[in-house]
């Protein structure tokens, strides 16, 4: 009996409900709100695209810029270490010797060539 009740009320519920018609203040209510919404979401969207192209474009600036800085790093290291060997006065008069053919006087020179070829 008490379930039945109940049920016959929900119904009612359901019914009154469906049949509940939107009024033209609930519906310009309704309007007014999804068009602010629509509004604030295009704004913040036409602020925040440039700046994502800005951090976009530092991005691979950044990258490029950190591999120019490796290689930098390791040609300072390889010129460090030139420096280092033309400290040694053996290195140069064996490279000068090398490069440039320089000879000491009453110094002969004799270079050897590839008989394979």
């Amino acid at each position: 009996m008490l379930n039945l009740k109940r049920s016959a009320i929900l119904k009612k519920i359901e019914g009154d409900l469906i049949k509940r018609k939107v009024t033209k203040k609930e519906k310009r209510r309704l309007t007014l709100f999804v068009l602010i919404f629509v509004f604030i979401i295009t704004f913040m969207c036409i602020n925040i695209f440039p700046d994502w192209l800005k951090i976009m474009s530092n991005t691979k600036e950044i990258a490029l810029l950190e591999t120019d800085y490796e290689d930098l790093l390791n040609t300072e290291k390889s010129l460090k270490a030139e420096v280092e060997k033309l400290k040694n006065p053996e290195y140069v008069e064996r490279y000068a010797k090398e490069k440039f053919l320089y000879t000491k006087p009453n110094e002969i020179i004799i270079r050897k060539t590839d008989s394979t070829k």
